[in-house]
C-alpha cells in the first residue's frame, strides 16, 4: 500500500459473505483506489493520490520523483527497498486525474453517463480568451465597427 507516509506491506481482510461487494469496490469504499480490477496487489489512499496530484499542479515535479521520495521515507540507505510500484502508482495516478475531471465536469451525473463525453468537452475555457455570454456581451456585434474594441477593452480590464 502507497500511502504519504510511505510504502507498506499490509494484508487486507475482504468481506467473503454471499452479499459481498467485488474487491476492488470494498477498497474504493475504504479509499483506497487498487490497481487492478481483477487481481488487487497493490493500492494507493485517496490521500497519497490527491497530494500527488496538488504536486505535480503545484511544483512540476514528476511522478518519478514523487515515487522516490515515498521510498526514501522508508529506507534512505537504498537497501533493502520493496519491489518497485513506480508503474503502477503512475497508472494509478493518471487514473485519478481522469476521474476528477470527469468529476468537476459533472459528467458522473449526466443521463448519457461518461461515456457521452465529447472529445474536448473536459477542457477547462481559458479566463482571459473572449467568451460570449460569459466576459464578453452577447450583442458585441451588434455594436458599431468603432466600438467593438469596448468590450475587449472591459475584459482587459477585468483580467487585470
Amino acid at each position: 500500500m502507497l500511502h504519504t507516509n510511505g510504502i507498506h506491506e499490509v494484508a487486507i481482510k475482504y468481506c467473503g459473505s454471499s452479499r459481498a461487494l467485488p474487491q476492488h469496490i470494498q477498497l474504493l469504499r475504504c479509499q483506497l483506489y487498487p490497481s487492478t480490477q481483477l487481481i488487487v496487489k497493490m493500492c494507493a489512499t485517496f490521500e497519497l493520490l490527491g497530494l500527488l496530484h496538488k504536486f505535480a499542479l503545484t511544483t512540476k515535479a514528476s511522478t518519478y520523483n514523487f515515487y522516490c521520495r515515498l521510498e526514501k521515507l522508508m529506507n534512505n540507505t537504498g537497501i533493502g527497498l520493496p519491489k518497485n510500484r513506480y508503474r503502477s502508482l503512475f497508472r494509478m495516478s493518471m487514473q485519478w486525474r481522469h476521474l476528477k475531471l470527469l468529476k468537476w465536469a459533472g459528467r458522473g451525473h449526466d443521463p448519457a453517463g461518461v461515456d457521452a463525453t465529447e472529445p474536448g468537452q473536459l477542457a477547462i475555457k481559458c479566463p482571459s480568451c473572449p467568451h460570449r455570454g460569459i466576459n464578453l456581451l452577447n450583442d458585441f456585434e451588434s455594436a458599431p465597427e468603432a466600438y467593438r474594441f469596448v468590450s475587449f477593452l472591459n475584459l482587459r480590464m477585468d483580467a487585470i
